[in-house]
């Protein structure tokens, strides 16, 4: 699924995410399809969801991202005994995409910036969602 991350807006926990870093892969989602058409008994068309089922979900931003210090704050609450759900949604206007997500958790994080020689390099955060779900009133058929 190719998105325009300029167009995009991305909503978690009360956050929206900006500062993309400028990687081919910096939002990557699970295996959902947008649209599976069928025709019902009356012969109309209707779209069927598969997408369900959770899975990963994959951002990086760069150092100086104002996302990574929310996220870099939630994962602090974490580590310290909170209960953290993550749940939200993804609107792409230019391709008329909206994706919701449930119940999701903080897999994988930096504990930090990298420090020696070199740039920073981007941050990357993996959650895991049970239910990726695409909305088809918005999506194209």
């Amino acid at each position: 699924m190719d998105f325009d991350l300029g167009a995009m807006a991305i909503w978690l926990n009360g956050h929206t995410f900006s500062g993309w870093s400028d990687d081919a892969d910096a939002l990557s989602l699970p295996n959902i399809d947008l649209a599976n058409v069928k025709r019902g008994a009356d012969g109309k068309m209707i779209a069927v969801s598969t997408g369900e089922k959770g899975g990963p979900v994959v951002m990086k931003f760069l150092p100086t991202s104002p996302s990574v210090k929310f996220m870099m704050g939630m994962l602090m609450a974490q580590l310290n005994g909170a209960s953290v759900k993550w749940n939200g949604w993804i609107r792409e206007p230019n391709n008329q995409i909206f994706v919701t997500f449930i119940n999701g958790t903080l897999q994988n994080a930096p504990l930090g910036p990298t420090i020696g020689k070199g740039e920073a390099k981007n941050f990357e955060f993996t959650w895991e969602f049970e239910r990726v779900t695409p909305d088809y009133l918005a999506s194209t058929l």
